[in-house]
């Protein structure tokens, strides 16, 4: 099998990468507590197992996983790893110009943590205003077909999405042995005045505010029967979908270069 990862190639392998305009992947995201059951690593399991299968596709180098992030609400869990959004958004840009400054030219970077919208927003829009860097963020979550998971999965939600997606990464990762006894888990819902606050709940369906968990299951709570062959399935879907864009960026940087920046008249 190819290598892909960037960290098991020889430097000489990364030139000739290089030299055949291989796409960059990046994976990104946080250590942070997801439910009782879920690895602390289950984000940047799914980024890492989704651009590598990417990257598989497409003859790409898959970066080692930046797992320094801002968690956000998830930082009251123990072992949650969370640095602020400024430093995040440095090591990013300062990761993309190393990259650059090399001649990559079609760099991406996958993010399915909810926060991260932020930092690599910022990452991206400004590389580009200000040194005129085209990077791209993809966010796989938003690649899963849900409605026909729903209509497969009684019990589908966004809990199982996240468990059954991390479970199924961790096999792509050679990590199965992170899985737990698939069997033992239940449907749970946080107990009765452990839900997240009322004002709260009234909050978030119009926008963006900052706040904690307060109690482990009112993130990604423990569902049955989670299907990790399906979450295999999904995971080679979405990488699918997404090797399209790998092309387009590549045709997206072309034209700016032909098309340098001018005051519209």
């Amino acid at each position: 099998m190819r290598k892909v990862f960037l960290d098991e190639l020889t430097w000489r392998e990364a030139a000739e990468a290089l030299e055949r305009e291989a796409p960059v992947f990046l994976p990104t995201g946080p250590i942070e507590g997801h439910g009782p059951h879920v690895p602390l690593g289950c984000d940047y399991y799914v980024a890492t197992a989704v651009a590598k299968l990417l990257a598989e596709k497409c003859e790409g180098i898959v970066l080692p996983p930046l797992t320094y992030n801002f968690t956000g609400a998830t930082s009251t869990f123990r072992g949650a790893v969370s640095i602020p959004i400024d430093v995040q958004v440095a090591m990013l840009k300062a990761i993309v110009r190393a990259l650059w400054r090399q001649g990559f030219r079609r760099i991406f970077i996958l993010s399915i943590h909810g926060p991260n919208g932020i930092p690599i927003g910022t990452a991206v829009r400004t590389l580009f205003e200000e040194e005129n860097i085209p990077v791209l963020y993809l966010n796989p979550w938003t690649q899963v077909n849900d409605a026909a998971l729903r209509e497969r999965i009684p019990n589908f939600d966004g809990a199982y999405k996240e468990a059954m997606l991390a479970y199924a990464a961790a096999k792509v990762l050679g990590k199965g042995h992170v899985i737990p006894d698939l069997t033992a888990l239940t449907d749970v819902e946080p107990p009765a005045g452990k839900e997240l606050a009322e004002p709260l709940r009234k909050i978030q369906p119009y926008g963006m505010v900052g706040y904690h968990y307060t109690h482990e299951l009112q993130h990604v709570p423990p569902r049955a029967g989670i299907d990790v062959d399906l979450g295999l399935q999904v995971l080679n879907e979405v990488a699918e979908k997404l090797r399209p864009v790998v092309d387009a960026l590549g045709e997206y940087v072309r034209w700016l270069e032909t098309n340098p920046r001018q005051f519209i008249e």
